[in-house]
């Protein structure tokens, strides 16, 4: 399984999510159950990661959002329109096989220059994700986002700048 593609559109005609396993069931069942159905309905994209026998070894899903501007951070409301631009990063894992090896990391990238190609044609202040727990939080911030609460330990609200983005591309890349 170490043979990857390039991040990609979900194709549930071609992309085997059989054998996903993430360790987290209801990623798991999402993305076998739900990915498709999303994109049919416009509600959410979801980008995989797969192997060259089309296995899906990572995936991600985006929809646009809006952030209500009195209850945004202040570097996310200051200046901006009310409800506030945004792109949810509303699901990401990594099959556990693979874990440790970038695979995610490698798929924020592709999810954050998507961003910074949104924000170019339409407008989006910022990146917004819901870590799963404090050990996911502290992932998401070891790759630049911050917490909605900097004060709250256990806020799993996270968003990053697209004003942000490139700075962390650039860490990414180190």
């Amino acid at each position: 399984m170490t043979d990857l593609r390039r991040p990609e559109p979900l194709d549930p005609s071609r992309h085997d999510r059989s054998g996903f396993d993430s360790g987290e069931p209801a990623l798991d069942d999402w993305l076998r159950r739900y990915a498709g159905q999303n994109r049919r309905r416009d509600t959410a994209a979801t980008w995989v990661i797969a192997t060259v026998k089309r296995e899906v070894v990572a995936y991600a899903s985006l929809a646009m959002t809006a952030i209500d501007r009195s209850a945004a951070p202040g570097p996310i409301a200051k200046r901006a329109p009310d409800p506030v631009p945004a792109l949810l990063l509303g699901r990401l894992a990594v099959d556990h096989r693979l874990r440790g090896l970038g695979i995610g990391t490698t798929l924020v990238a592709h999810v954050l220059a998507t961003a910074a190609e949104l924000n170019a044609k339409a407008a989006c202040r910022a990146v917004v994700v819901t870590a799963l727990h404090e050990h996911a939080r502290a992932w998401w911030e070891r790759l630049g986002f911050h917490p909605f609460d900097p004060d709250d330990p256990a806020d799993t609200d996270l968003y990053l700048l697209t004003s942000e983005i490139q700075v962390t591309l650039d860490t990414l890349e180190q």
